[in-house]
């Protein structure tokens, strides 16, 4: 039986629609502040927008749609971003998909573990390359090592669930210390 991820073959460059996945998720979480750090074209952050009360949206490439009310865009690093950045602003979700270098996506990650509530969600995409050319800086690049190293330093405050499906989807909820059960 072939492994789950070498089922499509050939894939296309990315098997498995993020968007559809995070529409199922966010009109399950209905998140307040949703935060998408990489927007690119658009198409992700105005439809999650819609499932959200506040959607902010940061890319160092111009925004090429209307904002709703509840949206908010920064054309900027993200590192800027987060210099900037009240520090009282919790987010329900976010999703790191700007830089996929290891370094920054765990520059990005460090900058909202401690922003996001409890049992809320940090997405990551492109974590699980299907190929060695997915490791291309303009593809998945290395920021499947990310979730990796979340998972080997952060299992205490997180769980962590990397879906692998071409180029890939990591989930990280954020929970109590050993708390499994919200009944416990």
């Amino acid at each position: 039986m072939n492994p789950i991820h070498l089922r499509n073959l050939p894939p296309p460059i990315e098997t498995f629609k993020h968007t559809e996945f995070f529409q199922f998720m966010f009109s399950w979480l209905k998140p307040e502040c949703y935060l998408e750090l990489g927007t690119r074209d658009c198409l992700n952050f105005q439809t999650l927008a819609k499932l959200c009360t506040k959607a902010i949206g940061v890319d160092i490439s111009p925004i090429r749609i209307p904002l709703e009310n509840n949206m908010e865009f920064y054309n900027m690093s993200t590192d800027n971003f987060f210099n900037q950045l009240d520090i009282t602003i919790k987010f329900d979700a976010v999703f790191i998909d700007a830089d996929h270098s290891h370094e920054q996506s765990l520059k990005d990650f460090m900058n909202v573990k401690d922003r996001i509530i409890e049992d809320g969600f940090i997405f990551f995409h492109d974590t699980y390359p299907y190929d060695p050319e997915y490791f291309n800086p303009s593809i998945c690049n290395n920021v499947y090592l990310t979730a990796l190293y979340i998972k080997q330093n952060f299992i205490e405050e997180f769980e962590i669930l990397t879906l692998p499906f071409n180029p890939g989807v990591t989930i990280v909820k954020k929970m109590k210390r050993n708390k499994q059960l919200i009944y416990t």
